[in-house]
């Protein structure tokens, strides 16, 4: 063989291995977020049954789901500041997060007291803000500048994730599978994910990094070991992003846009069934399945932006979304005939889609550091916090009447909060 074509053939032997090392290292970190919404979504169903065995009211555990997400964000700040400080890899504390899930799992079943109660909600919440905050991080630095189409569609997997664990909580809950028994079933497929994250994404896992890593949406030149160099931008975006995160006058205005959003979808999720339940006279059985078309459109509208065309910025696509959960808000805060309701569930989730990743989007690409990142998605999980107690004093004051309306004054919040975040870009000479 002659050394040219030698040559070739190698370059093109490294570049498919490169992209067989790509596509198993972002598949294993999408997956952990599949693992973290089955976290979350498979203990609500198992309420009732562990309130009897604990002799709890039931009502407590919306308090210490609130605590689980006020843990989380301390998670996503903290887990920044140490990448920012040390240079340790993000995948090594979305490895140390999924133990700590499965940990949890396995010592549920264990527990008898309030105080117990209250260490393992705090150790669910820090290793869920692990794995979700830093397998973000992780797979917003393969999206190319400027993009959010990765990130957008790792979300799909929590859809998933959200979707399945329910599902095989109830179909183990028929088969008079104890509650214990789906506690420790749920740790072990946790620990398998957690090693299926670390054999296949070790080079995000081990070592240090200097900076944050920034892919350019090329496999064969994706920066596997996280010490890729960050994208250049103007000088003053240089400035803002080296300033602290609580005077960056960005990160203020995407974290009270993020909490907004998680605040907004919280509320419409967790009050969706009883409103229908209520004011349309559903079922139970056809509200919750309701609650399933919202989420339907949710992974519509994430895929949808996979395809979006390169002209079409993160910017359009945050107040066009912005503006299209306005819009079904404000329709549905009218009675509606079935026919019509059903289609406008599932469009608002259309719409409420693409919003999260894409706020974080734009701060992965106007900043160097990933604790700005970190520090948004610990915001959106603020909103988390306290979307139960603050939806729950909502519909105590004004009922169910004031579902819609309400949330179509906080999606009007939301957009003022984008536009101000707009222009503080543009100010900064700098366009996403």
């Amino acid at each position: 063989m002659q050394p040219q074509r030698f040559c070739r053939e190698w370059v093109k032997g490294k570049l498919k291995k490169s992209r067989i090392r790509w596509l198993l290292s972002f598949f294993s970190a999408v997956t952990t977020l599949a693992a973290f919404a089955m976290s979350v979504n498979a203990i609500p169903p198992l309420v009732t049954s562990i309130a009897v065995d604990f002799g709890f009211s039931i009502n407590i555990f919306g308090y210490l789901f609130s605590l689980q997400f006020f843990i989380f964000m301390i998670a996503s700040f903290a887990g920044g500041e140490l990448l920012e400080r040390t240079g340790v890899k993000p995948g090594l504390l979305v490895a140390i997060g999924l133990v700590g899930l499965s940990f949890s799992f396995f010592i549920m079943p264990m527990l008898s007291t309030l105080r117990e109660l209250l260490f393992w909600v705090v150790l669910l919440g820090f290793s869920g803000g692990l794995v979700e905050t830093f397998a973000s991080v992780i797979i917003s630095g393969y999206d190319s500048p400027g993009s959010g189409r990765l990130l957008n569609f790792s979300q799909v997997f929590y859809c998933v994730g959200a979707i399945a664990a329910p599902w095989i909580v109830a179909s183990l809950l028929e088969q008079q599978v104890s509650w214990e028994s789906i506690f420790i079933l749920f740790g072990v497929l946790e620990i398998v994910l957690a090693l299926f994250f670390i054999i296949l994404s070790f080079q995000n896992v081990w070592g240090f990094t200097d900076t944050m890593k920034r892919g350019d949406g090329n496999p064969g030149r994706v920066d596997l070991d996280g010490e890729g160099s960050a994208r250049e931008g103007s000088r003053g975006t240089e400035e803002a992003s080296a300033a602290p995160l609580f005077t960056n006058a960005l990160f203020i205005f995407l974290s009270f846009s993020i909490l907004i959003y998680v605040l907004s979808e919280s509320f419409l999720v967790f009050w969706l069934p009883a409103y229908l339940e209520i004011h349309y006279s559903f079922s139970p059985a056809a509200a919750a399945r309701a609650v399933s078309y919202y989420w339907t459109g949710l992974i519509i509208g994430r895929i949808a932006v996979v395809f979006f065309p390169d002209r079409i910025s993160l910017w359009h696509i945050i107040i066009i979304s912005s503006a299209g959960m306005l819009g079904s808000s404000l329709v549905l805060s009218f009675t509606l005939e079935t026919t019509v309701l059903i289609p406008m569930i599932i469009l608002i989730g259309i719409f409420f889609g693409p919003v999260w990743a894409t706020i974080v989007s734009i701060g992965k690409h106007n900043s160097r550091t990933p604790g700005l990142i970190a520090g948004l998605i610990g915001a959106g999980s603020l909103g988390a916090s306290l979307g139960p107690l603050l939806s729950s004093a909502v519909i105590r004051i004004g009922g169910f009447q004031s579902f819609f309306p309400v949330l179509s004054a906080g999606l009007v919040l939301l957009i003022v909060f984008i536009i101000i975040s707009k222009r503080t870009v543009d100010n900064q000479g700098v366009s996403v």
